[in-house]
């Protein structure tokens, strides 16, 4: 399982990571902006969800 930001999703898709969620932060705030705790619950909860129901290994979701 591994988050991304949207500038590098390209790259999860040529590694073939299993089970990826793309979100649409910037660099370096992956789950979200500093202090900014119901974003980031928000980002950590849909990881989860993807890693328990995802049905194909190569799941890529976006936020």
């Amino acid at each position: 399982m591994s988050v991304y930001v949207r500038a590098f999703a390209h790259i999860a898709g040529r590694l073939r990571v299993p089970r990826v969620l793309v979100t649409p932060h910037l660099i370096g705030r992956t789950i979200g902006p500093v202090a900014d705790r119901l974003r980031q619950r928000e980002v950590v909860t849909a990881a989860l969800q993807l890693l328990q129901h995802a049905r194909d290994p190569q799941a890529l979701q976006y936020l």
